[in-house]
């Protein structure tokens, strides 16, 4: 959930996701396989300047799949606000969360998680619907996650990290583009924090053009196997 007052026009990234043949059971030890084998993606940028997360406010993200749920892994630095949020489907954005979007035909799905392990997923039917509390009586079913303290490895820099499971029957109205090499779908990977100063801290993945759920700005990741 944000808005921002400015665009950025950036391309379009895309992300080769990789079969798993061992399902990785949550537990945000993200130093270990299979995630230690995948593709982290560290090039978010404010969405209300363009200009790229400093080191020590980074924020990494990795995906895997395979036939019965997509995996998502987080690696964050820490909260610049005091983190007060305990439970599913509060309204996290407003204080630190990280964010995982997914295009889902007209609408979307939005999967957020703090560094208390709360969780809000909603599914908006429609991309421009902005009633968040009536669309929190989702719940992705069957989707399990842990979070625990940590930083950026290598970087002596704090901060958090976050694992998901999300199977793919909890997201039956996913968008999927079918080619030759396998699926792709669209998602947008980001997180959403507060200031002291009361402003937003907003670095995303894609080319988020005015929110994180624009389905233009989001990025293309390829489901390989």
């Amino acid at each position: 959930m944000t808005t921002t007052t400015q665009a950025t026009s950036m391309t379009t990234p895309s992300y080769d996701c990789q079969w798993v043949t061992d399902a990785p059971a949550p537990d945000a030890r993200l130093d270990q396989p299979p995630w230690l084998d995948a593709v982290w993606i560290d090039q978010f940028r404010l969405i209300d300047t363009g200009e790229m997360l400093t080191d020590e406010r980074y924020l990494q993200a990795a995906l895997l799949w395979d036939d019965e749920a997509l995996y998502i892994g987080f690696r964050s630095a820490p909260s610049l606000v005091p983190v007060t949020k305990t439970q599913r489907d509060d309204d996290l954005w407003t204080e630190c969360a990280a964010e995982l979007f997914l295009a889902a035909g007209a609408g979307y799905y939005e999967i957020e998680i703090n560094p208390l392990g709360a969780v809000l997923d909603l599914h908006f039917p429609d991309e421009e619907a902005d009633d968040w509390q009536r669309c929190r009586n989702w719940d992705a079913k069957g989707m399990t996650w842990a979070v625990r303290s940590m930083g950026r490895p290598g970087s002596g820099i704090a901060g958090w990290e976050a694992e998901l499971s999300l199977p793919w029957s909890a997201v039956p109205e996913i968008t999927r583009e079918t080619g030759d090499e396998g699926d792709t779908i669209w998602a947008q990977l980001c997180r959403s924090g507060r200031r002291p100063d009361g402003s937003s801290e907003l670095p995303a993945w894609g080319p988020a053009q005015g929110s994180f759920c624009d389905h233009a700005g989001m990025g293309r990741v390829r489901l390989q196997r």
